[in-house]
């Protein structure tokens, strides 16, 4: 699933080719997308269909594009999803599930094998339950000292607290190994017993981040960004994938375990429970 990384380059790819623009007719495929829903057609294009972008923006995993005065179009790319610029000309690809026209005869097209994405326009992006529950953004919004008040409070593995979209917007399965990695911290170990590490776990999600976001994102497998282009970032990832493989740090092997149907990778000798 695309997290944090994969989003924040989405949405940088995009920005300089849809701010200022004008959406020009959306279509929808009708199939239902996140939890069996389907996107609503005729909401789509009233919000849409004649708006100006003012901006693009990521919440958490969200993307969000801001309409000139108000209103928008909130994405989520789900486990497959793409969101991408094409010429109009181009065929749509199978699994297509929203388009909307741009000018100079090109179009953005949400593609979405596994139908896990969403897409929806709407008037106003605070009035959304599911942006409301999400917690701070790990750049811009957290800082050490809530992070450990939020740490004293959970009696959960530590891992499954990084994952809660709830405590903290954005991370997902690989960074959250990667996190844990470069914090020393093994991930099934209570978080609140890593309460006193607050600062130090904060800059290795910041740290890890901040590499998947220069790497233009990790591309295991679907994610491309909005040009079709993959990421980098798996020739940087130091313990996730790499299951067997030396410890970059004690040259131990990594181990690979499955915790809530999920792929846990760590180093057992440098992460102490």
């Amino acid at each position: 699933m695309p997290e944090l990384p994969e989003v924040e380059t989405v949405v940088r790819t995009l920005r300089p080719a849809l701010v200022g623009a004008t959406l020009g007719r959306a279509w929808a495929s009708g199939l239902p997308l996140r939890m069996g829903r389907r996107p609503d057609l005729t909401t789509l294009r009233a919000l849409c269909e004649g708006a100006r972008i003012r901006d693009l923006r990521r919440r958490g995993k969200y993307i969000l594009i801001d309409f000139a005065p108000a209103g928008g179009l909130l994405v989520h790319l789900g486990m497959t999803g793409r969101l991408r610029l094409h010429d109009a000309d181009e065929p749509r690809a199978k699994h297509t599930h929203a388009v909307w026209q741009l000018p100079k005869s090109r179009e953005l097209r949400f593609i979405d094998p596994r139908r896990f994405g969403w897409v929806a326009a709407v008037p106003d992006f605070e009035a959304l339950a599911e942006l409301r529950a999400l917690g701070p953004d790990p750049l811009a919004e957290l800082d050490a000292a809530g992070l450990g008040r939020m740490l004293a409070a959970s009696r959960a593995p530590i891992k499954s607290f990084l994952l809660d979209q709830r405590r903290i917007a954005g991370l997902g399965n690989i960074y959250a190994c990667e996190a844990l990695f470069r914090a020393r911290i093994h991930p099934r170990r209570p978080a609140r017993r890593a309460r006193g590490e607050s600062e130090r776990l904060l800059a290795a999600i910041r740290e890890t981040l901040e590499i998947g976001i220069a790497n233009r994102g990790t591309s295991l497998r679907d994610f491309v960004d909005a040009a079709g282009t993959p990421g980098r970032n798996v020739e940087a990832l130091v313990v996730y994938g790499r299951e067997g493989e030396a410890c970059t740090v004690c040259g131990a092997a990594i181990r690979r375990t499955v915790d809530a149907g999920r792929s846990t990778f760590f180093c057992r000798r440098c992460q102490r429970h």
